[in-house]
């Protein structure tokens, strides 16, 4: 099993390395500098010595050389014509005739040694025995080595922590709820891996939610191959007995019959569209006329739950569009608005054309949208409804999407949901006229 914080290892062990080889040769630097001064001192003690005897014509005895010997401290000998002037046992005595008198310091067995002429026949040894050591640079090396363990200590944990906490969330970069990477906000390296990570889990959960969303698109489209061919059937019938009791005394029933067949079938469609997408089928609808009629169609509905529409217009509504599928979008928008409103209200629809599009607002006077509504609109299978799906908003925002259009949500400042859909004009067409102010409501839908 491999040791933990071997990184700390890593980094730490040549770090304290480094440090205790440069305290080393610190040392070892000082320790020869030390020397050297030593030495030079030595010399000029002799050369001053050597030319004061003379000077003050001191004789170069034994008495002499112990009295000099006393001041400076150091050992003291006369060589007179290559003999030495006090009697010193061997091996020291040979040492000391053999050191020549050329201005270096020579290292004898247990001292250094240096020689100074005082005239052609006589010369002065002095002789002194080196220090054995600083005794603070032991106790410095060893203060320096703790500070060297210590930084490479805290170098080290500052690099593993960071990554120990990166590693313990790694198991959960697939779990579903919130997480939070340690390290993202960092500057460096470190902050370049959590962002990283970060990044990582992010394009795996969205990879994920595609994975759910086609699993379900899946689901829906079996289901809706196998709805529709069983549904295809009996509108077909209800369409054909509705058109057959047209002009009788149910004349108005067959109608209603006729356009919820309609729209069933129409509903139908949409679901195939959403599972098998085709280009829409776009020819010129003014969108007024469509309101109106989607309006009329549904105005039962209106009165059941008294709820009021009011529908205003104003510029050029005529587009280029899927008349089946745009009036399923329209119906659906319109449908939840009511929905919204159990106790009743009213609901304000505005069709605007400009130069460059044809916008539709719904707004209803119910409780408006939620936080999560309004960041998951559109979403398959997302609904906050008792017993919905989750499937009419974003029935609407694909077919829009295929006309190259927009669906946008909001809550109105005064309370409700404010629908918007923004359906674009081809850049080819010419510009229409400009809009114009908006008349009072051109149709109303009261129960």
């Amino acid at each position: 099993m491999l040791p933990r914080h071997r990184i700390s290892w890593r980094i730490g062990l040549p770090f304290v390395l480094l440090v205790l080889a440069a305290g080393g040769l610190l040392a070892v630097w000082f320790t020869t500098q030390r020397t050297a001064d030593r030495h030079r001192e030595l010399l000029a003690l002799a050369r001053r010595n050597a030319e004061f005897v003379p000077r003050a014509g001191l004789p170069t005895s034994d008495k002499m050389a112990e009295d000099l010997e006393a001041v400076l401290g150091h050992g003291v000998h006369f060589r007179v014509d290559g003999v030495l002037v006090r009697k010193v046992a061997e091996p020291l005595a040979s040492a000391l005739l053999a050191v020549p008198a050329d201005g270096q310091v020579h290292t004898l067995a247990d001292g250094e040694v240096t020689a100074a002429r005082i005239d052609p026949r006589r010369e002065l040894l002095l002789v002194q025995t080196p220090p054995s050591g600083d005794p603070r640079l032991l106790p410095a090396l060893l203060v320096v080595g703790a500070l060297a363990l210590l930084l490479a200590w805290s170098v080290g944990r500052s690099l593993v922590r960071p990554l120990q906490r990166l590693a313990g969330q790694l198991p959960r970069i697939d779990d579903a709820g919130p997480l939070l990477v340690p390290g993202v906000e960092r500057a460096d390296e470190i902050g370049d891996l959590a962002r990283a990570f970060a990044a990582t889990r992010t394009a795996l959960a969205a990879e994920r939610q595609q994975r759910l969303q086609a699993e379900r698109l899946a689901v829906l489209g079996r289901m809706t191959a196998a709805l529709a061919h069983e549904v295809q059937n009996p509108v077909a019938a209800i369409s054909m007995h509705a058109q057959l009791l047209r002009g009788g005394p149910a004349d108005a029933v067959a109608r209603l019959l006729e356009r919820e067949a309609e729209a069933l079938a129409d509903l139908v469609h949409q679901w195939l569209f959403l599972c098998r997408p085709e280009p829409p089928a776009c020819t010129p609808t003014e969108l007024g006329g469509l309101l109106d009629e989607l309006c009329a169609g549904m105005a039962p509905q209106f009165a059941h739950a008294a709820v009021q529409v009011l529908v205003q217009r104003a510029g050029d509504l005529t587009l280029a569009v899927d008349r089946r599928r745009l009036r399923q979008v329209l119906h659906n928008l319109l449908r939840n608005a009511v929905q919204a409103m159990p106790t009743g209200g009213r609901v304000d629809v505005t069709a605007r054309g400009t130069a460059g599009a044809v916008t539709i607002t719904i707004a209803d006077q119910g409780p408006g949208f939620s936080a999560a509504a309004l960041q998951r609109y559109g979403e398959f299978f997302f609904s906050e409804k008792e017993g919905g799906m989750g499937i009419g908003l974003a029935v609407a925002r694909e077919i829009l999407r295929a006309h190259g259009g927009s669906l946008a949500v909001a809550n109105q400042p005064a309370g409700g949901a404010l629908v918007t859909v923004t359906l674009p004009r081809p850049t080819a067409m010419p510009p229409s006229p400009p809009p114009r102010p908006l008349p009072e409501p051109l149709q109303s839908h009261t129960p």
